[in-house]
């Protein structure tokens, strides 16, 4: 059986405004005085450790042509600010995933982060509220066909403190 490695996270509730376009009622998050979801906490922290990152959102985009999030607008899905991923180092890697994945970026895990060579794919869920979908091993095994190793990979499962 194959094994990615996997954290842990208890992330605090944004006690904040609340804003109007939760993406499907996604739980807000405190990062940093700033209210985030969950993917773009993650995204945040891989980049405070001198990482680049994106969070690849797949809803709504075309199967070969995700979203990358820096940030969440209250603005709705359609307001959002796409952030292309320039590298074409990791523009080729995601290209070959997807085309062995059936031509396909559904089941991409919700961020990915790079720093020279190295690349992970962060796949968040949370604490007895998400359960992993049958398209996500699908990227796992796509992205292992094409070289990358479990290392590559990482679960995070959150829940919010206290709750």
């Amino acid at each position: 059986m194959l094994t990615v490695p996997k954290v842990e996270l208890q992330l605090r509730r944004w006690a904040g405004a609340p804003i109007c376009s939760t993406f499907g009622n996604k739980p807000l998050i405190d990062f940093g005085g700033r209210p985030v979801f969950a993917e773009l906490c993650v995204y945040e922290l891989i980049r405070l450790s001198g990482w680049q990152a994106r969070w690849v959102e797949t809803y709504g985009a075309g199967t070969m042509t995700p979203n990358h999030f820096t940030a969440w607008a209250d603005a709705g899905l359609a307001g959002q600010q796409h952030e292309p991923i320039t590298d074409p180092k990791i523009q080729d890697l995601l290209q070959k995933i997807a085309q062995a994945n059936g031509n396909s970026y559904a089941g991409c895990w919700d961020v990915v982060g790079w720093k020279g060579e190295a690349i992970v794919f962060a796949e968040l869920k949370r604490l007895k509220k998400d359960r992993i979908r049958a398209t996500q091993p699908r990227w796992l095994e796509a992205g292992l066909q094409i070289g990358l190793q479990p290392e590559n990979f990482l679960l995070v499962e959150w829940d919010l403190c206290g709750e």
